[in-house]
């Protein structure tokens, strides 16, 4: 089953398909197209010629091509209060057989929550969602939706009002909210999260990956004071300048929340809506590890992930989720019969830092760090400094072991992980390698070399 998802907005139509019905399937098509749908409301006539209706037949034609089986298509605030949306939705509905559901605006906060907690599992804080009609906010403690609110602050509503002034919007904003202090502020909507592009171009951050972006509230409060001036200037990112009041709303919410953390996702209402449509079963999945699957076209049953990790604990520095982060390297590592061995040796790390899979930015480095170690070939050089840069030194340092664990496996069991064949034990500060039968000595020599290189980190750790 494909399932075709419409978002009509202020700004833009926007469109998604999946491949399937299940939460670790791609995207086969994403697309949004920029509409003022406004102006095509107010004209006398809506049997006109306007790109609204060019984009909507586009989509439709595409969705036709996929073979979609279902379309759900929302509308937020453009036609929510507009006194002509029943004629706009009445039109559409006989020129494309196309229902759209206009959704209030707690519903469309609730659906932004819904996406945001199925590409961030450890969501904490208050999200926040900017368009150009309406700013919804949301309490989130530990996947549990809290208070929902949608206010009439979106980028085009604030001109619109009158309200280009900070100290307005904060307000506003705090007579809804008080003065409650959320650990994190998720940004959601176009305007935001184009907001913190910017901020990875300004600052020269390694990574291009928005999702997950997290950003401390004094490197942001910083970014948010400096960038004034390239405003001034006029200064462009892919020929697009910030949106001034996107701008102020993000510095009244510092101001009012005073969150320890600014975290982006890509995850949103059209997220939300696919999220709610899916099969219970599907919801309970973790996402991150079921896009994992999917690309490697892994049999999660075939590995005893557990074994492995039984006997690389006690090499470790205790730190959490390393659990997931060797399931998820196991997993990646098992790319390398679907990657052409004439491409560069460090495809699959850089297939890691740059896929689309929601990884937060901690584990998509981890992962490159491992798979890299865990290679023929000597590690990227670029990626150990953006490694040392933005990991601490313990997660570098497991990242290091679990790697060179990972080469030691393949050297004695293979490619194929099922359950190992050996194990590692610890006499008197030395490591040792056990194994069911004698090895080749080329083998044997490899990875006693792998093993000085483990015990090596250790004792540097432990200094």
């Amino acid at each position: 089953m494909r399932l075709g998802i419409i978002d009509i907005g202020y700004n833009a139509i926007r469109a998604v398909v999946h491949e399937s019905n299940t939460i670790g399937s791609p995207e086969i098509f994403n697309n949004k197209f920029k509409n003022d749908i406004l102006t095509l409301l107010m004209q006398e006539e809506l049997d006109i010629k306007h790109q609204a209706y060019l984009s909507i037949n586009y989509i439709l034609h595409i969705f036709s091509s996929l073979q979609v089986t279902e379309i759900k298509c929302v509308a937020t605030a453009v036609l929510r209060d507009h006194p002509r949306s029943k004629v706009f939705i009445e039109f559409i509905k006989e020129k494309f057989n196309l229902t759209i559901e206009v959704i209030s605006g707690e519903k469309e906060a609730y659906l932004t929550a819904v996406g945001l907690i199925s590409g961030i599992s450890d969501v904490n804080g208050v999200a926040a969602d900017l368009g150009g009609g309406s700013l919804e906010l949301i309490e989130i403690n530990n996947r549990v939706i809290g208070k929902l609110s949608s206010l009439a602050l979106g980028t085009k509503i604030i001109t619109t009002r009158k309200l280009q002034n900070l100290e307005d919007i904060t307000r506003i904003i705090r007579v809804e909210y008080g003065n409650y202090q959320y650990e994190n502020l998720y940004l959601i909507g176009g305007a935001l999260r184009f907001i913190c592009r910017f901020f990875i171009e300004f600052n020269k951050y390694p990574l291009k990956n928005l999702h997950n972006l997290s950003i401390s509230k004094e490197d942001f409060s910083l970014y948010l004071k400096n960038i004034k001036e390239f405003q001034r200037n006029k200064f462009k990112l892919n020929s697009r300048t910030l949106n001034p009041n996107a701008l102020i709303v993000a510095q009244a919410m510092l101001e009012v929340f005073q969150p320890k953390n600014i975290i982006v996702s890509i995850f949103g209402l059209k997220e939300g809506v696919r999220y709610e449509m899916l099969p219970e079963i599907e919801k309970n999945q973790d996402i991150v590890l079921q896009k994992v699957i999917y690309c490697c076209k892994y049999q999660l049953g075939t590995t005893n992930f557990d074994k492995y990790y039984e006997i690389i604990e006690p090499l470790i520095e205790e730190s959490k989720d390393l659990n997931q982060v060797l399931k998820l390297a196991i997993i990646l590592q098992s790319l390398n019969k679907y990657f052409d061995q004439t491409l560069s040796p460090k495809a699959i790390s850089e297939f890691i830092l740059n896929s689309e899979i929601p990884f937060t930015h901690r584990h998509r480095l981890m992962i490159a760090l491992i798979l890299s170690y865990s290679s023929n070939f000597k590690p990227d050089i670029e990626l150990i400094k953006i490694s040392k840069k933005l990991l601490c030194k313990q997660d570098f340092k497991n990242s290091q072991i679990l790697g060179y664990f990972i080469r030691i496996a393949k050297d004695i069991d293979g490619f194929n992980f099922t359950e190992p064949s050996f194990n590692i034990t610890i006499k008197n500060n030395y490591l040792e390698i056990v194994t069911k039968g004698i090895l080749p000595r080329p083998i044997f020599e490899n990875i006693c070399n792998k093993l000085k290189s483990i015990a090596y980190i250790r004792k540097i750790s432990s200094d």
